[in-house]
């Protein structure tokens, strides 16, 4: 049972292969083509899927594709009857995806099966916890006319026990106020999360406007804030990158608010920084009802979590709190590129488990991606041929405040950079923030940075910590412990964790054990490998953003390469 999983059209295009119950590849297609949140046909992922399986496109005996358009087309009529203007959809300027014609080009003949938006998004955590009786929901802006969907375990699969249909989107609030926040564009997100540890949430009667509660545990959107239903969302396709337009009203929003929309060249103002606050905190009111009522309908003790709005991670480090919920776990791609890892999952009819172990190392490794046929102009290079060395050695740069770029295994499923394609500091100093946000990522001063801490220690740093083996979570940090790690703590006192265990990242464990035999601290400053980029996937864009950022060093595999007037030396 070979079954091809894709996810198209709407961003974050990607392929995952699911082989005999066994998650073997799932990549998104921004990585190979390195068009942030590609959203063209994931030919390149796909292609890459089947290289990394040993397989043709016609050893495939199922397509699955997470996308119903004809699902709920009686509330859609309805709908559509009572507000004809939804009709009217601007023209996409790209043109449909013909599927056949492109599963053709591939040699792939197999029978394709389709999968409701959100189940696809529920499938995607279906198997992450080894806990059956545990409790799915799924909270994105909107897919197949739905933006929320709950469920229970049924077999291998997920019966479905509440929806909430459109208009009304919690991912829809959040971006309307990333977009009036002067953030527009596609997966801008995260900014205003960033942003809200800097603010208090002083407009929190306004977003209590903006989203209201109804009385089956659910919500409705303000119609007159986000007039959807008279002019529809207009979300288009150019060149590869999805675009959405604004999609509030501004007299609305600014006589509510009483500040006008933010120009994203405009400074941000502690007014800013207090709307970023309410929006984050009416944000998780609002999930945190959903949460709530999930649990009366399904009353376990574990919550897995998928849709884009799981990438919440302020939010979801504190859900074992503020709900009844024991454990959380979250699908390392809840964004849409998760869906292709679903779609397969569900075709599968079996129990999935990942081939590394790790359910988000499941791109390409150094053996199958081409390096580099020379030295680039003005580097310098020195092999390693012991691993336990080099640990070493990366450990004692990091230790004296450089900043060293690692490519190394499986390139990482999902949004989040795990050890695999990351760039790495002492956590210790608080000066690297800005260092790293100036001169290596070239990013908004505000953003903060994660760290990848040893399992088995996270508890003496973070309170109320538990497992985030994909960066999804966000923790306080022990107030006795703060000033020993500058750079990972937040304005508010928290830092965004992964758990890193030896079992599943042998070499990055390694690593970060040799940073705390030498240094106390058993954790690293980790951020994304790129550059206003996609994350690096091969050596080649690894050696190319190295020569436009401010790193000491990259490691590449085995291999560490300096600029040559840098003062690092290969043996510590």
């Amino acid at each position: 049972m070979v079954s091809l999983g894709l996810s198209y059209g709407h961003g974050d295009s990607s392929a995952a292969l699911v082989i005999d119950g066994c998650l073997v590849a799932a990549a998104e297609e921004e990585r190979f083509s390195r068009i942030k949140h590609d959203a063209g046909f994931p030919s390149l992922a796909i292609a890459y899927c089947l290289r990394h399986a040993g397989l043709q496109g016609s050893d495939v005996t199922t397509v699955a594709i997470a996308r119903k358009p004809f699902k709920h087309w009686f509330r859609k009529a309805r709908l559509i009857a009572a507000h004809p203007a939804l009709l009217d959809r601007p023209a996409n300027h790209t043109p449909p995806t013909r599927l056949a014609v492109e599963l053709r080009a591939l040699g792939i003949k197999a029978s394709v099966l389709t999968y409701e938006h959100h189940y696809a998004h529920l499938m995607s955590s279906r198997f992450l916890s080894k806990d059956d009786s545990q409790a799915y929901l799924s909270i994105d802006g909107l897919g197949d006319f739905v933006s929320v969907m709950m469920g229970k375990p049924q077999g291998n699969g997920i019966e479905v026990v509440k929806r909430v249909f459109f208009p009304d989107s919690l991912g829809f609030f959040y971006t309307a106020l990333t977009q009036f926040l002067g953030f527009p564009h596609y997966g801008d997100e995260f900014k205003v999360m960033g942003l809200s540890s800097y603010g208090s949430p002083q407009y929190a009667h306004a977003m209590r406007e903006l989203v209201r509660e109804k009385t089956d545990g659910t919500f409705y959107l303000n119609p007159e804030a986000f007039p959807i239903l008279k002019k529809p969302i207009q979300m288009t396709v150019e060149k590869s990158q999805p675009k959405i337009k604004p999609f509030y009203s501004t007299p609305f929003l600014t006589q509510l608010i009483g500040l006008p929309p933010r120009k994203s060249t405009d400074p941000l103002t502690a007014a800013h920084r207090n709307l970023a606050a309410s929006v984050q905190a009416r944000f998780e009111e609002i999930a945190n009802r959903l949460v709530g009522t999930l649990h009366e309908k399904v009353p376990a003790q574990t919550l897995a979590l998928s849709g884009g709005c799981a990438h919440n991670s302020v939010w979801v480090g504190k859900i074992p709190k503020r709900t009844p919920f024991h454990k959380v776990v979250v699908a390392p791609a809840s964004h849409d590129g998760g869906l292709a890892v679903g779609a397969a999952i569900a075709a599968a009819q079996a129990e999935v488990t990942p081939e590394s172990g790790h359910w988000a190392l499941l791109g390409p490794d150094l053996s199958e991606v081409t390096g580099p046929s020379e030295l680039p102009h003005g580097m310098q290079k020195q092999e390693f041929s012991n691993r336990t060395e080099l640990a070493a050695w990366m450990a004692e740069q990091l230790s004296q405040g450089k900043i060293l770029g690692l490519v190394d295994g499986r390139l990482e499923f999902g949004p989040r950079a795990l050890g695999s394609r990351s760039i790495l500091a002492d956590p210790r100093r608080a000066e690297m923030k800005q260092r790293l946000n100036d001169r290596v990522k070239h990013r908004e001063p505000f953003r903060p940075f994660a760290a990848s801490v040893l399992a088995e220690h996270q508890t003496l740093w973070f309170e109320n910590v538990f497992e985030s083996p994909t960066m999804e979570a966000v923790f306080e940090v022990n107030p006795e412990v703060k000033e020993r790690i500058g750079g990972v703590v937040h304005a508010d006192g928290t830092c965004r964790i992964q758990s890193v265990h030896k079992e599943t990242q042998g070499f990055y464990w390694e690593l970060i054990e040799a940073f705390r035999k030498k240094t106390g601290i058993p954790m690293l400053l980790n951020t994304s490998f790129n550059d206003s980029e996609p994350i690096v996937c091969t050596p080649q864009d690894a050696l190319r953003c190295f020569q436009n950022t401010d790193m000491d060093a990259i490691v590449i595999g085995q291999t560490i390469y300096t600029k040559a007037a840098s003062s690092l030396t290969a043996r510590a």
